[in-house]
């Protein structure tokens, strides 16, 4: 017999090793996949806006969106390419009102990224305007949910968009408005018994009001005015970023390293190429 002839068993076995070494390694690297999917997530938000400090510190950076009105010692409040950074990009003069798009607590000091004029102002030198979040703030004992059939918006197919029940003035009328697709959140009742419902999202416009008992009446009188800008107090908890902004950075490196550790380890204990012959030298 020929030398080296592995038996009908010994090959069985063999493959049987393999299999379980590719199914072991499917999976390896199944969770591979899993733990890049965040990363891939991770980066297309860290797209916008193309702020350095805001990419490197996305995962401490919180959404605010509101409107705040320059109110700076000196009459006027910088704006930084990075919280803490010595020059600046812009000024805003005290009274310009801003629209902030996310906070961060940097050195124990809160920051806001604009977009216009693009930079990084600090928080303490900022009023923030009255609007829903401060309306929800006050009455949100008073919120319920909504049960009705949007009839009022039913027969008209068009509606007011306000700020906050009892405002100035409507924002805009929202037209063509299908109610298969318009739903509020919650529902308040004002003092003369009318109904609102708010809604997060309907055609671009976020975090509005409407009047579900008069939906076109642009006459409502004003009953809630918005009093002035005041100091902003933060509502949910920042993570201090107290370094350099290379945190996250060095997170994703850490487990870019830890993916290619953990490959080549399952490679070195699953891959057998010189596997043991069965059967092995017989006499003539």
């Amino acid at each position: 017999m020929a030398h080296g002839v592995r038996s009908s068993s010994g090959q069985k076995h063999l493959s049987g090793e393999v299999a379980i070494m590719r199914k072991r390694f499917c999976v390896f690297l199944f969770v591979c996949f899993l733990l890049a999917s965040p990363l891939v997530a991770y980066a297309d938000l860290i797209a916008e806006p193309e702020n350095d400090f805001y990419e490197r510190n996305a995962s401490q950076i919180i959404y605010l969106g509101r409107s705040f009105a320059a109110s700076g010692e000196d009459g006027s409040v910088a704006v930084k390419q990075r919280p803490g950074s010595g020059g600046n990009t812009a000024k805003l003069q005290n009274g310009e009102v801003v629209y902030i798009q996310y906070s961060c607590l940097y050195n124990g000091d809160y920051w806001g990224f604009t977009f216009k004029p693009s930079g990084w102002v600090k928080l303490d030198q900022m009023l923030v305007l009255y609007d829903y979040v401060a309306f929800e703030e006050e009455h949100l004992d008073e919120f319920y949910s909504y049960g009705g059939d949007y009839a009022g918006i039913k027969e008209t197919r068009a509606a007011l968009a306000w700020q906050w029940p009892g405002s100035e003035a409507p924002l805009w009328t929202i037209t063509d408005l299908d109610t298969e697709n318009f739903r509020v959140s919650h529902a308040w009742t004002d003092e003369q018994g009318r109904e609102w419902g708010f809604v997060a999202y309907l055609y671009g416009s976020r975090d509005i009001w409407f009047c579900l008992s008069e939906p076109l009446n642009r006459d409502i009188p004003v009953f809630n005015p918005a009093p002035a800008p005041e100091p902003w107090v933060s509502d949910t908890e920042h993570s201090d970023i107290d370094d350099d902004g290379h945190s996250m950075l060095v997170v994703i490196v850490i487990l870019v390293a830890g993916l290619a550790i953990g490959t080549i380890v399952l490679i070195k204990v699953f891959w057998k190429p010189n596997a043991v012959l069965v059967g092995g030298k017989t006499d003539d």
